[in-house]
């Protein structure tokens, strides 16, 4: 028996999320000045916010769920992020990240479907949901069998290769019931390395030391809906739209790179 069959494919809770995206982009119609879209959104006032009147856009951030949740507008693009927050001069444990994949998922889907159900929800002519996972494992051979078990159509030698980066796109017809809708299911994967750094002061100088490896499976999803699409969609079906999408890149953290 090959020593990929014997490898089980973790459950969907194991993968650990460094950074989940809802993008937006406004129809050319939307008419966008400085939306109170946090406030009415997240509840409260954001800890900070940043106007650029050049670029006609503006930036919030603030607390949400241990992580930090961002908020980016410009007149052709709005960004939702949900991140972990990075603690200043401290020796990362481990990678960074803000809990498993479906928890993390559903904090950020509640809101999302909030801002879509606000009357200043601008319309929309695509979107796209993103997300970062990591899997932490013992080192980069283990790491390359285990990312071998979501990747059934590669053959990978985990004792004679390194640096795999694996992209692929596996559009599929929409099933949101907007005409001519297709989705882009744009995977990448890979194993991270992450290497940790110890400093020692000295009296005249300050020398560094390698400290710790840290290995991870990686895989970078970027759902999204096909730029072909002519129009904006109904109001109505956005939220039907952004179903879709978080469902089918949850379909490839489950079930691997499928077609």
């Amino acid at each position: 028996m090959s020593e990929r069959a014997v490898v089980e494919r973790p459950a969907l809770k194991v993968w650990e999320t460094e950074v989940l995206r809802l993008t937006g982009f406004p129809s050319p119609s939307a008419e966008i000045t400085e939306p109170a879209w946090w406030s009415e959104i997240v509840g409260e006032a954001p800890e900070r916010k940043t106007l650029r009147p050049r670029r006609g856009g503006q930036e919030e951030e603030g607390p949400l769920e241990g992580g930090k949740l961002i908020l980016r507008v410009t007149p052709t693009r709005i960004d939702w992020l949900f991140g972990p927050i990075y603690p200043p001069d401290e020796e990362p444990a481990t990678f960074p990240t803000i809990g498993p994949f479906p928890k993390t998922l559903d904090t950020l889907s509640k809101l999302m479907f909030r801002w879509f159900g606000i009357q200043t929800c601008p319309p929309l002519r695509r979107l796209a949901f993103g997300a970062i996972l990591v899997q932490p494992v013992d080192d980069r051979k283990s790491g390359y069998k285990q990312i071998s078990a979501y990747l059934p159509n590669v053959k990978l030698d985990p004792d004679g290769s390194s640096d795999l980066i694996y992209q692929i796109n596996r559009p599929r017809d929409s099933r949101s019931g907007v005409p001519g809708l297709r989705i882009n299911r744009l995977s990448k994967w890979s194993v991270s390395l992450l290497q940790t750094v110890a400093f020692s002061l000295e009296k005249t100088s300050v020398s560094m030391a390698p400290g710790r490896e840290l290995s991870a499976c990686r895989l970078e999803l970027d759902v999204n809906t096909s730029a072909d699409f002519q129009g904006e969609f109904p109001r109505e079906q956005v939220a039907v739209i952004f179903d879709e999408l978080v469902r089918l890149g949850s379909e490839i953290v489950d079930e691997g790179d499928i077609p």
